[in-house]
């Protein structure tokens, strides 16, 4: 008997170096602990070879690095059924607010229900006839690409929206992004800033647009260089070489909404370089990306069999800024997933851990993600969609929005105990993804500008822009914990 339990340890060990040498697993130890509540002795794994390797936020370990650290220490709960997922994005149609001159309601424009034509109006008052004015009010000293903003710069700003261009009536029309992007409040490519030398806070970013999400173009801007598009729950300024316009509604709802289809599932994939020339030669697609599967398989695509890839149909745009049909191969060895991933707690970590350590992206820039974008992303993966705000995120109801401001702190902790792993926490500002807790201390994952370590003075203040694990002891510049100032958290069970 002890020789057979020599024998097997032996084979975990050595499958295990085998891994951490094909750089699968980092280098581990097994060690034993005992379970509190049980008595009963656990084997767990310990990651030990990161910590000369990685640097951590305070009070985070290296193995805590790892998703296997918390899928470990959870039950993989089933946090949402794929029927539950269609039935909150049926309850939580995408939509934009906007408010017609003269008066002070304000109305909603919901994208799924768009009527052939639209008064010019509401595209005037979605575009804002104020918003120059209102950005100036905010911003009375700017600066635009590093440099002090020039007298007249907004002028010129507000003369390209083109806004006596909008006549009675305007014809949306139905696009694709067709590369990753994103839209600004006005349209121009300059980067402004409140200092010169901010280099990752654009103030005329709006949102991202993702490769291959459906959008209605508005308006154009008098340069004839972009387009005023919806997308959902947001609007802006899009580049026109970043769109392509479809024939009908009906071409752009068989992409939007097909029958079969693949998710990009890691954080990023590179579609194959094509011997012939394509749009989809070397295409970077983030994770959450829908594309769909082809009716049609042949043998032979861009002058390659098809073998061991998937056929998927890539909205293209032509010279003429129309949209075409390419066909191209995903091989299956690439991180896709058939459909929606089913949406249980680990699954939910172990997405959010492909992300780790990458660059913070305000509203979308650097081809990353700000902390709305982050969870927008994992929670794609599983066919949810969410605004694009972190706050209306925050205050979903069919989530389990709790609102938390103004609770006691230890009912507060109790909640978020009881809280699933895989869930989005809020504060003014900031949207988490909850861990879970390990000594008393919760732990999160987000993607985050700056923060200030537990014991530090508020002014010391650390300049992350990177996904990273932490406590929620870190500081606000109020001299709050993240814990103390945390205003909603979603627990579907509450």
């Amino acid at each position: 008997m002890k020789q057979k339990t020599a024998i097997i340890l032996y084979i975990v060990l050595f499958s295990t170096a085998l891994l951490a040498s094909a750089g699968i697993l980092a280098a581990t130890k097994l060690s034993t602990v005992q379970n509190k509540d049980t008595g009963s002795v656990e084997t767990v794994t310990e990651y030990s070879d990161d910590q000369e390797l990685l640097s951590c936020v305070e009070g985070t370990t290296t193995d805590m690095l790892h998703p296997q650290y918390w899928t470990d220490r959870i039950e993989d709960k089933q946090i949402f059924t794929s029927s539950e997922i269609e039935q909150i994005n049926s309850d939580n149609p995408a939509f934009v607010e906007y408010t017609l001159e003269g008066e002070t309601k304000k109305h909603k424009l919901f994208m799924d229900d768009l009527t052939e034509t639209m008064d010019g109006k509401i595209i005037k008052a979605l575009i804002g006839p104020d918003s120059v004015k209102d950005f100036q009010d905010k911003n009375p000293e700017f600066f635009v690409n590093g440099m002090p903003a020039k007298e007249g710069y907004l002028d010129e700003i507000y003369d390209n929206l083109a806004l006596d261009n909008i006549g009675e009536s305007v014809v949306p029309q139905y696009a694709f992004i067709v590369k990753r992007a994103v839209s600004k409040i006005f349209p121009t490519e300059d980067f402004a800033a409140p200092t010169a030398d901010e280099r990752y806070i654009d103030s005329f970013v709006s949102a991202e647009e993702m490769p291959f999400d459906g959008v209605v173009i508005l308006h154009t801007s008098k340069d004839g260089e972009f387009y005023y598009v919806l997308n959902g729950s947001y609007l802006g300024w899009v580049r026109k070489e970043n769109l392509a316009i479809c024939s009908s509604r009906e071409e752009w709802n068989s992409f939007v909404s097909p029958e079969k289809f693949i998710v990009v599932t890691g954080s990023e994939i590179v579609l194959e370089e094509t011997a012939v020339e394509t749009m989809a030669s070397g295409m970077v697609l983030p994770m959450g990306t829908k594309i769909r599967l082809s009716k049609d398989v042949p043998e032979m695509v861009n002058g390659r069999r098809t073998y061991g890839c998937y056929v998927v149909d890539i909205p293209a745009r032509s010279q003429d800024g129309t949209m075409s049909c390419e066909k191209a191969l995903i091989p299956v060895s690439k991180d896709v997933h058939v459909g929606n991933l089913s949406m249980t707690s680990k699954v939910v970590l172990e997405q959010a851990f492909k992300f780790l350590g990458k660059v913070y992206g305000y509203g979308g820039a650097l081809s990353s993600n700000d902390c709305s974008g982050f969870i927008r992303q994992v929670y794609a993966c599983f066919g949810l969609k969410l605004p694009r705000n972190a706050r209306a995120i925050a205050k979903m109801h069919d989530l389990g929005s709790v609102e938390t401001a103004k609770m006691r702190l230890d009912a507060k902790k109790i909640l978020l105990s009881e809280t699933t792993p895989g869930m989005p926490l809020y504060m003014d500002g900031h949207l988490m993804m909850y861990l879970g807790m390990v000594d008393e201390k919760f732990y999160v994952i987000s993607s985050c500008a700056t923060f200030i370590e537990p014991g530090h003075d508020t002014s010391d203040i650390v300049d992350g822009y990177c996904v990273f694990v932490s406590g929620m002891d870190l500081l606000r510049a109020n001299g709050n914990t993240w814990f103390e100032d945390i205003s909603f958290i979603l627990n579907k069970d509450y």
